[in-house]
């Protein structure tokens, strides 16, 4: 293991996470309050948990500082985090039970294998793109075998379903492959593909169709379907430049399903205001800058993958979070990345930063 050089770390990529993660606590705790107070009693009971799992994040953070990234390029690490998550994968798919099946139980807590899908993807696609970039335009040789495992883990997670994440999958996958090289008339075709196997999978699971029915008209159902996208909406507006004021929201009062979670985006705009949404999105913008300079600076081409697929997943999943909360985008189960209530993603999330900001401990100056 090569040891790494901590002072070289980027000096704005860590601030911008520790931000995201502190406001998150702020946000959960807001959001969260009435709703746990009701049910459990303890007002202090969901953001207890995530002040625990972020205390976790921040050691993964250091852990992932600390790890030469090339190690996870290791045939023993890479195959050994495949197999475990798509054995986590199976696993939740067989449990018993109707409907939605996303999670392992392990006594209070639960696991979202899903969430690791994603870190896993970015691993080995940075792998496989070191090794196949010059032959990325051949299917045989290069470009289908990648695909079979990304498209086996992106099933998987659709037939839970979870196409929200899936999405977020694919869009991984295509910004590393498209960066790769891969030609305009192969991206085509894939996207066709997608589209074609997208809308099987929503006319397969009639809530996915009525959730995009109502995405393109939420007023013909306020009451209904269309109600958590109306109240997000109204949550936005009344916000204004300066918000209502931090723990003021009227919203998360039993208006907004769970606003700690997927919709926590509508929480901050409206308690926070315009100048909060600016923060988060320009937080964002930050780990997007110092990822892609990350990723230009790496020393070889996984750590150029690498940087760029992490990248990619924590910037997608916070641009579909954000444009769902104000309807650009159909409503789905994802949450927004350093701030939503939810141990996996939260961990996951960190791990990332990590393993980002210990490739640029090795990036040329």
């Amino acid at each position: 293991m090569i040891a790494s050089r901590w002072l070289s770390a980027d000096k704005l990529l860590f601030p911008a996470a520790v931000c995201l993660l502190g406001l998150g606590l702020l946000m959960v705790y807001s959001a969260s309050f009435p709703m746990a107070q009701r049910q459990w009693n303890d007002g202090y009971r969901f953001v207890t948990r995530q002040a625990m799992w972020a205390g976790l994040g921040l050691g993964l953070i250091g852990v992932g500082m600390s790890v030469d990234y090339r190690d996870y390029r290791r045939p023993l690490v890479l195959g050994g985090s495949l197999a475990t998550v798509l054995g986590a994968l199976v696993l939740v798919l067989a449990l018993p039970g109707n409907g939605v099946r996303r999670w392992i139980f392990v006594g209070p807590f639960s696991i979202q294998p899903s969430e690791a899908a994603k870190l896993v993807v970015v691993l080995f696609l940075a792998s496989y793109l070191a090794r196949k970039e010059d032959r990325i335009n051949d299917l045989r040789h290069g470009l289908l075998p990648g695909l079979a495992v990304v498209g086996l883990i992106t099933l998987l997670v659709a037939i839970e379903p979870d196409l929200g994440t899936a999405i977020v999958i694919v869009g991984i996958a295509g910004s590393m492959l498209w960066v790769a090289g891969l030609s305009y008339k192969l991206v085509a075709q894939a996207a066709s593909v997608m589209v074609i196997l997208g809308a099987i999978e929503v006319f397969r699971h009639p809530y996915q169709l009525r959730r995009l029915m109502t995405w393109l008209n939420p007023f013909e159902d306020p009451t209904g379907a269309g109600f958590q996208t109306i109240q997000s909406l109204i949550a936005v507006g009344s916000g204004g430049v300066t918000g209502v004021g931090l723990a003021s929201s009227s919203q998360k009062l039993f208006f907004l399903p769970y606003p700690y979670t997927d919709f926590i985006f509508a929480v901050i705009a409206e308690e926070l205001g315009l100048i909060g949404a600016a923060i988060v999105v320009l937080a964002f913008l930050v780990i997007f800058w110092r990822g892609l300079r990350t990723a230009v600076r790496a020393p070889d081409r996984f750590g150029f993958y690498l940087a760029l697929g992490l990248t990619s997943m924590l910037v997608i999943q916070a641009l579909v979070n954000m444009s769902i909360v104000v309807n650009l985008l159909p409503t789905t189960g994802i949450p927004l990345p350093l701030i939503s209530y939810g141990g996996s993603s939260l961990l996951v999330c960190c791990a990332a930063i990590g393993i980002l900001l210990n490739v640029s401990q090795h990036s040329h100056a």
